[in-house]
């Protein structure tokens, strides 16, 4: 916060700051009018936002952040969210921002059915709540804040067999659904990687292709080139040479565009390849006379089993470095990497061989002693 007088202009001048904002004007003859503008320009920018927090409902600033979050983040991150603030709204009505409390949050996030869907919900609330501080300069605080996670053990991922694999590749047709496969094969890559190829993105003189990745921070695409091997060579030269599009690798006819989603794919072909179900999952009927009841269904492996088993498989069976498996993948961290890694560290396996033999006879003896203190037999 400053007055001073413009030494060109021989006038006065105030600027200052509030919530982050800058505010200023020139033009004043003495020192005391500018300061009395800018007193006057303070009220008017605490009445200002003071009107916007009274005015402003959850359903207002929600629609709001999913504007940006559609711009920013994954489509599916995007329905999650936008799902999210939608059963809220129908637990709590459009309450002003401004007095949403925890108690709020919690009523909502103790609906629901599991810690995992808990914590997901919680975080997603977080993030609507931080962006609408930040972007309306709102001076309250973030009622997520105060509520803390619940406990949650991640289940274990259902990671496909050598043999699975095998039977997945032959039940595909052969066309978009084996070269889909292929790819997610070849490449360690997410469905929506592959799906998105364009023919610029395969480079066939230098046997590279180019991913174009999403999962980092700020939500921009990022290019990962990776490695063509002999075998994805042969798929995709050949599939350029019967290639329907000048653009997209994977090219839908019927829509005239590339393909976004294959959500049926990899149950299909897991029916047609014999290959059991790994759990039931709850889905909402949409049509019929259940329409709106849940009900489960079989839940079969999806794509992005297929990453997980091919990280497994190059450590376990190629005996790749787990730094290599780490650039395949794509992850910034090793740890993410060994979340994917099924196995147990063939060192750690080692360290437990030192100690065979060498306390267990001791140990028996011992029980042998005292067993027969007590007059009992072995």
């Amino acid at each position: 916060m400053s007055i001073w007088k413009d030494k060109n202009y021989k006038y006065w001048v105030y600027q200052f700051q509030f919530r982050g904002k800058a505010y200023g004007a020139r033009g004043f003859k003495t020192r005391r009018e500018a300061a009395t503008g800018q007193e006057k320009r303070r009220r008017d920018a605490k009445a200002e936002l003071k009107q916007i927090q009274q005015g402003m409902g959850f359903k207002e600033a929600a629609s709001a952040y999913l504007d940006y979050s559609e711009r920013k983040h994954a489509p599916d991150t995007y329905k999650y969210k936008k799902l999210n603030y939608k059963e809220f709204l129908q637990m709590h009505g459009d309450v002003p921002i401004n007095q949403i409390e925890p108690i709020h949050i919690i009523a909502y996030l103790s609906s629901l059915k599991t810690n995992a869907v808990y914590n997901a919900r919680r975080k997603d609330l977080s993030a609507l709540f931080e962006w609408a501080i930040k972007s309306y300069n709102l001076d309250i605080k973030n009622p997520v804040s105060k509520i803390d996670k619940m406990p949650h053990t991640d289940k274990v991922k259902a990671v496909p067999s050598e043999d699975e694999i095998v039977k997945l590749i032959l039940a595909a047709a052969p066309g978009d659904e084996q070269d889909i496969i292929m790819c997610c094969v070849h490449l360690l890559g997410r469905i929506d990687e592959i799906l998105r190829l364009t023919w610029d993105d395969i480079n066939f003189e230098k046997r590279a292709v180019t991913l174009w990745t999403r999962k980092r921070k700020d939500g921009a695409f990022e290019p990962d080139d990776m490695p063509m091997n002999d075998d994805l060579y042969s798929i995709l030269k050949a599939r350029y040479g019967q290639r329907k599009s000048e653009k997209w690798v994977f090219y839908n006819e019927e829509t005239e565009d590339r393909y976004y989603h294959r959500p049926k794919m990899m149950a299909s072909l897991c029916r047609r390849a014999g290959i059991s179900p790994i759990g039931t999952t709850k889905r909402k009927i949409d049509r019929g006379k259940d329409k709106g009841k849940y009900k489960d269904f079989p839940l079969y492996y999806g794509f992005h089993a297929l990453r997980h088993f091919m990280a497994s498989h190059l450590i376990d069976q190629e005996k790749t470095g787990l730094k290599s498996v780490s650039k395949l993948l794509r992850h910034k961290n090793l740890k993410t990497t060994e979340i994917y890694i099924h196995s147990i560290d063939e060192s750690v396996r080692q360290a437990t061989t030192k100690i065979e033999g060498k306390f267990t006879p001791k140990m028996t003896n011992q029980l042998q002693e005292a067993l027969q203190k007590n007059g009992k037999e072995i």
